[in-house]
This record gives structure tokens, sequence and C-alpha cells, in this order.
């Protein structure tokens, strides 16, 4: 039960949780470092009159429970979503280099067209080259 205390008023502290009973939790743990007992007593009369829901040791570990499992949903949720963002990346430069690429295919063949239609030997191998990329990239 401890532990989850703990949890809880660290919780409270970073702002990851916030709810009336851990705000008393950390006032009451503020207060008990205090050197006026006097002073201690009286606020903890006033905070026992304040409506305070009990929990047993069994649902407060049943909150822990869903608590750890939505965190954990949450940080699964954030490792998928960086590595979607970095394959879209990567993919528009891929895709931008094959643009590229294509383009150069183009200039390339308008700027070989005679040489191309004469079937000049060479300029064979580029040719071809040209029509392999043409087939393999048609699709991107």
């Amino acid at each position: 039960m401890a532990k989850f205390l703990d949890d809880l008023k660290n919780a409270v502290e970073t702002g990851e949780f916030n709810s009336e009973a851990a705000k008393k939790i950390i006032e009451i743990d503020k207060l008990a470092d205090s050197k006026d007992i006097t002073e201690v007593q009286e606020k903890l009369k006033t905070l026992e009159t304040k409506t305070i829901n009990n929990v047993s040791e069994k649902e407060a570990l049943a909150v822990n429970l869903a608590y750890e499992k939505k965190m954990f949903e949450i940080k699964q949720q954030d490792l998928a979503n960086t590595q979607l963002a970095t394959l879209i990346e990567c993919e528009n430069l891929v895709q931008l280099s094959v643009d590229d690429m294509m383009s150069f295919v183009t200039e390339l063949e308008t700027k070989f067209e005679n040489e191309f239609k004469t079937e000049n030997p060479i300029f064979g191998d580029l040719f071809l080259k040209i029509e392999t990329i043409k087939n393999n990239y048609k699709i991107i």
C-alpha cells in the first residue's frame, strides 16, 4: 500500500494525476514535516471533516492497475506514432528521389532523342538503363 501512496504522491507532484484526495495526502505529508504539532493536529481535524472517500486496498490496487495499463497503452501509441512519422518521412524522401530520377530520365530522352531513334550503339547501354528505370519505377 505504501508504494501505491508514494506513486500517487509522485503523480500529483509531477502533475500527472490531479485529485482532491491526492492533494490532501500531499498536504498531510507537508504538515507531518512541520515542527508545530498543534498546527498539524488542527489541520488534520479540518481535513477529516471534509468528505474523503475511503478506498479499500483492493480498490486502490484495481485503480493502480488500470492506471498502469492506460499509461502502457499511451506509451505504446506514442511509440507507434513516432515510428509511423519516421516511415512517412522516409517514404517522402524516396518519392522525391524517384521524382528527381524520372525528371533526369526525361531530360536524357530529350537530349539524346536522335541517338536513340537511330539506335546509335554508343548510347545503347544508356537507352537500356533508361527503359529499365522507367519500367521499375512507373508505379511510383
